[in-house]
Parts: structure tokens; C-alpha cells; sequence
């Protein structure tokens, strides 16, 4: 089964960098990146992190995931790309495509 990711910087805010997230069977959501581009959180459209769950690519930990499995393993990949990125080109990249086997 093949299995894709698009993530697209949607603004750019003071609290940091809103990415939209789809899967291609449909799963759709945002992520924060904070300013300094090390810690990515769910968040709304407009930006407003929720929930308790983050990723430290600091410390390449996820802190209080969130139970949904499909919500948590989604919100991780788009936050690694997102990161694997910007090491990668030196900033936050503006959109993101990945394919999964």
C-alpha cells in the first residue's frame, strides 16, 4: 500500500510557522513550528497551539502523545519531514511531499 504526505506553510506568525498537513486517504490537520524551528505542536488553522502533544527535535522526543494512534503517527511524520527539511535546505521549506510504501 502507497501512502502520501503534503505539507504546505500556510502563515507565518510571531508564535511561528503554520504548516497544513494531508494524507492522501484524506487526513487532514496544521502543526506549529515555534520560531526558533525546534519544537512542532498541533495546532488550528489560525495557529493556536492545542493539546499537550510536541515534538523536540532537540531532544527527538514526542512529549504527551496523543492517544489516537492514526492522530499521533500522522502528526510525526509531518513534523519529521518538516524538520529532515529544514536541515536539509538550511530553513523551514515552504511545501513537502512524501510518498510511503
Amino acid at each position: 500500500m502507497t501512502a502520501s504526505l503534503t505539507c504546505r506553510k500556510v502563515a507565518s506568525l510571531e508564535a511561528g510557522s503554520v504548516y497544513a498537513w494531508e494524507t492522501a486517504e484524506g487526513t487532514t490537520g496544521n502543526l506549529l513550528i515555534d520560531p526558533e524551528g525546534s519544537i512542532a505542536r498541533p495546532c488550528t488553522p489560525e495557529g493556536i497551539a492545542f493539546g499537550a502533544m510536541l515534538l523536540d527535535k532537540n531532544t527527538g522526543n514526542m512529549e504527551n502523545p496523543d492517544p489516537d494512534p492514526g492522530l499521533r503517527r500522522t502528526f510525526l511524520i509531518a513534523a519529521s519531514a518538516i524538520f529532515q527539511e529544514a536541515g536539509r535546505w538550511g530553513r523551514l521549506p515552504d511545501k513537502i511531499t512524501r510518498t510511503y510504501w
